[in-house]
């Protein structure tokens, strides 16, 4: 999705100066307001034939004849990949982050928590978190305890740095001893494994031996596919900064704002969105803007994305969601630094 399209060092002064400008106002912008803009002196009618020539290349629109230009999607693509790349954030910035995220511990969904909240406040956009589904997570111990009515608590402690507790209901009834026989099993055979290479490996195991398969191995498996280890697509996403990023003048369409609103509610298809980003060979940042976003619902906005890593395996993502008129600077950067910081933390843990 990167841009392979170059311009004329002049050509390529005036488009960015007139996305900064509209960044930063977001009204259209004339030839006189560019000209104090520019890096070197050139007459009000060169620079209109220089916005004429991008517009008619699709880098910018006019919303009526007589008003200035605005930037469309192509002229913020060839912004990010050939004019932001690189940024940073200040040191005094970076100092912030690293003081918030590292307060109060690192526990996991204290940091998710923390980090979503960060990347708002520190990018003026909607921040968002997708933690680690219980599948990419390595089994550290498990403990079974059998209740009344066939239900059955799951203790899992795994890592990074988290202990799950959930309830289930079973058809088949258990036994304590066959409940701790199976979860004996499980540390002793798989201890760091993740828990989706697990149940796949006890399948694995029942399939190759259907008749010799003992009852140890059968209970295993259904304590897998009744739900105390069941397939989650996504984990828990963590959102912070709705209120602030319908302040913004893009958002005064009422229409605009129940999509968005409607699309931070389903958490499920944003956490679907965060996913597949990491489901492609790039690594680092990712930004999708407007159209690039097949999430129609998305399609005003940009999403700037990047994976979250415990060790060498990326076990979610976080990143900011916002209008395509966003600092993408700013956003990019602290995207990166927060990701990051995150990775090592929960690697250190």
């Amino acid at each position: 999705m990167r841009s392979q399209i170059d311009l004329p060092t002049r050509d390529r002064e005036i488009l960015v100066a007139l996305i900064r400008q509209f960044i930063t106002s977001g009204l259209p912008v004339g030839s006189k307001a560019l000209a104090v803009q520019l890096p070197e002196p050139l007459s009000s009618a060169t620079i209109r034939n220089v916005l004429a020539t991008l517009e008619e290349s699709g880098f910018l629109l006019q919303p009526h004849v007589s008003a200035g230009r605005m930037p469309t999607e192509k002229a913020y693509r060839f912004y990010v990949d050939r004019v932001v790349a690189g940024a940073r954030l200040t040191p005094d910035t970076e100092k912030y982050i690293d003081l918030t995220l590292r307060s109060d511990g690192n526990r996991l969904e204290r940091l998710m928590i923390k980090a979503s909240r960060t990347l708002s406040e520190v990018s003026h956009n909607v921040g968002l978190v997708l933690a680690p589904a219980l599948e990419e997570k390595l089994l550290e111990h498990i403990k079974f305890v059998n209740l009344p009515d066939h239900r059955v608590l799951v203790v899992i402690v795994s890592k990074p740095d988290l202990v799950e507790n959930r309830v289930v209901r079973l058809e088949d009834e258990f036994t304590q001893e066959q409940l701790d026989q199976a979860a004996n099993f499980l540390n002793a055979e798989f201890h760091g494994w993740s828990l989706g290479t697990i149940r796949l490996e006890v399948f694995k195991r029942m399939e190759a031996d259907r008749i010799l398969c003992d009852r140890l191995l059968k209970n295993v498996a259904t304590l897998f596919m009744w739900g105390a280890l069941s397939e989650e697509e996504t984990g828990p996403l963590f959102v912070d900064g709705a209120a602030k990023i319908l302040e913004r003048p893009e958002f005064e369409d009422v229409q605009k704002i129940k999509q968005l609103v409607k699309t931070l509610e389903e958490k499920a298809k944003l956490g679907r969105i965060l996913g597949a980003c990491l489901q492609t060979p790039e690594a680092g940042v990712r930004i999708l803007i407007g159209r690039e976003n097949s999430e129609k619902q998305m399609q005003h906005c940009t999403l700037v994305v990047a994976p979250l890593h415990y060790r060498n395996r990326a076990v979610g993502a976080l990143g900011v969601v916002g209008p395509t008129r966003m600092e993408y600077d700013r956003a990019i950067s602290t995207v990166d630094y927060v990701a990051h910081l995150c990775s090592r933390l929960l690697s250190s843990n």
